[in-house]
C-alpha cells in the first residue's frame, strides 16, 4: 500500500469518523449527524438537506465496514444523538438494524441508471419532450443496448454474487477485488456494438485467489437473476459505467455524427464527478424519504 493509500485508509476509517463526530457534537449537538460510505454523500446530501437545511452534518467513513463500526459504537456511546447511517446492500445478507439505511438496490449508483432518470436527462439537459422523435429514438436505444448489456454482465454478476454468499456462510473474504468498470476483455461497452467474450473458465483465471464456487452454483443465480430487475440487483459500479457510456455517446452524437440529435449540446458528463452532476435526477425510494423523515424526532436505536 502507497503512502497516499494509507493516508485515505487513515481519513476515512472508522476511528477518524467518530473523532470528526464527538467534535461536531461539541458544538451543533441537537443536529443530525450522517455517516455515509465510500463516495455515496452527493447522492444523500441534497435529499437530508431538503428536510434539516444547514443542520446536518455528513461524515464519510470509507466502507461499509466502517460505518457500521461507528454504528456499533455510536450506538453504545451516544445512543441519544440524532444520527442516520447509510450503508449499501451489496451481495450481503440484510442488516435489520433499527437506525440503519440499507439500500433497496445493489447500491447507490443503481439509483442513477434507469430509464426513468434518462428521461429527466434528457427533458432538462437537452431540452427534449416524450413527444419529440429523438425523445423516443433515444430511449428505445437505451433500453436496446441496456438489455444487451444485462445479457453479457449477468454471468460476472451472478459468479460475484454466488461467491459473495459462500463466503459469508465460511466467515472469510471473496478475495476478489472487482474493478469499477467491467473488464475489458470480458466485455466492450460500446453503444450499438456491446459484445461479451468470457465463460466461467474465464472468470476463475481472472481471479485465482477468490473463493471456489461451482459453475452449476452460479447456473442457479443465474436462473434467479433472469427473473428480477436486473439494473436493480446487479453490482451498482457496473450499471452507472454503463450509463456513462450511454450519456457520452449522445453527447457525441448531438456534437458531431448528428444521427439521434440535431442541435449540439453544452451537457458533459465527467466520470469522476457523475454521482454529483446527476443526483438531482437519480431515483429516491419511498423507504428513503421515510427513513430521512424519521430523524426530525430523535430515533431510538
Amino acid at each position: 500500500m502507497n503512502p497516499i493509500e494509507l493516508y485515505n485508509k487513515k481519513k476515512n476509517s472508522a476511528t477518524t469518523a467518530i473523532h470528526k463526530f464527538v467534535l461536531l457534537k461539541k458544538e451543533f449537538n441537537n443536529d443530525l449527524f450522517c455517516f455515509y460510505e465510500g463516495k455515496d454523500e452527493p447522492y444523500y446530501y441534497n435529499r437530508i438537506n431538503i428536510y434539516f437545511g444547514e443542520n446536518h452534518h455528513p461524515i464519510t467513513c470509507g466502507n461499509k465496514k466502517s460505518v457500521l463500526e461507528v454504528y456499533n459504537y455510536l450506538k453504545i456511546k451516544y445512543s441519544d444523538s440524532n444520527t442516520s447511517f447509510f450503508v449499501d446492500k451489496d451481495y450481503d445478507d440484510k442488516q435489520n438494524q433499527l437506525n440503519l439505511y440499507e439500500t433497496p438496490c445493489y447500491s447507490i449508483e443503481n439509483f442513477y441508471t434507469s430509464e426513468k432518470v434518462l428521461k429527466a436527462v434528457l427533458k432538462n439537459e437537452f431540452l427534449l419532450n416524450e413527444t419529440d422523435k429523438e425523445f423516443k429514438n433515444i430511449i428505445a436505444l437505451f433500453t436496446e443496448n441496456q438489455n444487451r448489456f444485462h445479457k453479457s454482465i449477468t454471468l460476472l454478476n451472478s459468479w460475484y454474487a454466488t461467491a459473495k454468499q459462500i463466503a459469508r456462510t465460511k466467515g472469510v473474504s471473496v478475495n476478489a477485488n472487482l474493478a469499477e468498470k467491467p473488464p475489458k476483455e470480458f466485455i466492450i461497452v460500446k453503444i450499438g456494438q456491446i459484445e461479451s467474450n468470457y465463460n466461467f473458465s474465464k472468470i476463475i483465471e481472472k481471479y485465482p485467489n477468490s473463493i471456489k464456487v461451482t459453475e452449476d452454483e452460479v447456473e442457479r443465480k443465474i436462473i434467479e437473476f433472469n427473473t428480477k430487475n436486473k439494473s436493480q440487483i446487479f453490482r451498482g459500479k457496473y450499471e452507472l459505467d454503463f450509463m456513462y457510456n450511454f450519456l457520452k455517446f449522445i453527447i457525441e452524437d448531438a456534437n458531431n455524427s448528428k444521427e439521434l440529435l440535431k442541435v449540439k449540446t453544452s451537457f458533459n458528463i465527467d466520470k469522476a464527478r457523475i454521482l454529483s452532476q446527476l443526483s438531482q435526477y437519480a431515483e429516491t425510494p419511498e423507504c428513503l424519504i421515510n427513513y430521512i423523515n424519521s430523524k426530525n424526532n430523535y430515533a431510538n436505536y
